[in-house]
């Protein structure tokens, strides 16, 4: 499996996730996952290290959903590794999506403070809900685009910045969502009629971790880019700009 390096130091290594990589392994995950490729690719480690943490995790730090491309951490060693789910933990360390949503998102940029929890009909799925955990997704407009033939969402689309301020498993798409702006080809949180339509046009969600900002395990600042995927740029290329 080929997986971009976008920045290694001795202890950390921050990777540009493809789109359909499972993360971690698990009863029910059958193919190659991060987990392998980061044995596969440091079998050193591994052969002397025997923390438990570590060897379950085998680094990674955080997780992106399957279909979610960017950047995502992993540490090379035992103390980076906890320092960097104690900095996750802490809320110390930025990170930055982009998204493609249904609808024209007015105004430019705001904030969604609505609790998540899992959801009772389907437990793939998670919902906003009173009894759930308090969640904070930011956002700001970057460009829209003129997308005939979506009256329902005034025929736009919205190209977003995202800013995740809580860690709530997929507190992105339900927010979004929730708010009447579900990401493009999101088979979980769209209409599946629309979800089929979208997935003519890209086989995935759109959203993408495109930022982290981290202090490392040397107390260096760091900042980090993930290149939007291939299929996502060729996407925006052919769509009209709102102007």
């Amino acid at each position: 499996m080929e997986i971009q390096v976008l920045y290694e130091d001795s202890d950390t290594i921050v990777i540009n996730k493809p789109v359909e990589v499972v993360v971690n392994r698990a009863s029910s995950v059958k193919e190659y996952t991060v987990q392998d490729w980061m044995e596969d690719r440091h079998p050193e480690i591994f052969k002397s290290v025997t923390d438990k943490l570590y060897r379950e995790r085998s680094g990674v730090c955080h997780r992106l959903d399957k279909e979610t491309s960017g950047c995502l951490m992993l540490a090379k060693n035992v103390d980076a590794l906890r320092y960097y789910l104690t900095l996750f933990k802490d809320r110390k360390i930025t990170k930055e999506y982009v998204a493609l949503v249904h609808g024209r998102v007015e105004p430019t940029e705001g904030d969604v403070i609505l609790p998540l929890r899992r959801s009772i009909f389907d437990r793939e799925r998670f919902q906003v809900h009173y009894e759930g955990k308090r969640a904070v997704t930011g956002w700001k407009v970057i460009s829209r685009f003129i997308y005939p033939g979506h009256e329902h969402w005034k025929d736009s689309l919205s190209f977003l910045r995202v800013f995740l301020k809580t860690g709530r498993t997929h507190q992105i798409r339900v927010h979004l969502s929730f708010l009447g702006w579900p990401i493009f080809s999101d088979y979980r949180y769209l209409n599946s009629k629309f979800g089929r339509e979208d997935r003519k046009f890209l086989s995935h969600h759109f959203l993408h971790a495109a930022f982290l900002s981290f202090k490392n395990f040397q107390g260096e600042e760091i900042k980090v880019e993930a290149p939007l995927p291939d299929d996502c740029q060729g996407f925006l290329n052919t769509l009209q700009i709102e102007v």
